[in-house]
């Protein structure tokens, strides 16, 4: 029994002498780690506000596209009604069939464009991006006592 209590010390210092080895590794055995770059304040890319909503924008963009679907020029479209309006709800003016939409009231542009005698509906949501919307899903907005309009 008295050949334990001499073997347990020096297996003890066996492995304290093997965990204390002071050789570096060499750098080609060192195991990669990736750095995250850093990025300084003034190298930050600044956020860009959101476009605001622009009616004149909306409007020409709306020409533009029944010009594109008619085949005609958007200088002989003619503006009838255009607007800063409030939709009743998430379909912006324009639901269709079988949809549900947010029951919320939604800040948007109504766009109403006449060419040979017909009349052509643009909805826009607060994105101020107008849609066709067909004739016979095109829903008046909330009326308003004030609001931009077109001219």
């Amino acid at each position: 029994m008295r050949h334990y209590f001499f073997v347990l010390p020096l297996s003890m210092l066996f492995l304290l002498a093997a965990c204390q080895n002071d050789e570096p590794i060499p750098a080609a055995e060192q195991p990669e780690v990736a750095e995250e770059p850093v990025i300084e304040e003034e190298e930050a890319m600044p956020v860009e506000p959101p476009a605001e909503r622009s009616l004149e924008r909306a409007v020409e963009a709306a020409r533009q596209d029944l010009a594109d679907r008619t085949g005609v020029s958007a200088d002989v479209i003619r503006v009838a009604d255009a607007r800063e309006v409030t939709w009743r709800d998430g379909a912006l003016g324009c639901p269709e069939e079988g949809s549900m939409y947010t029951q919320a009231l939604v800040e948007g542009l109504y766009i109403l464009l006449e060419h040979d005698g017909e009349q052509y509906a643009y909805h826009a949501g607060r994105d101020g991006v107008p849609f066709a919307c067909p004739a016979e899903r095109s829903q008046p907005p909330l009326e308003r006592d004030s609001g931009a309009v077109y001219e």
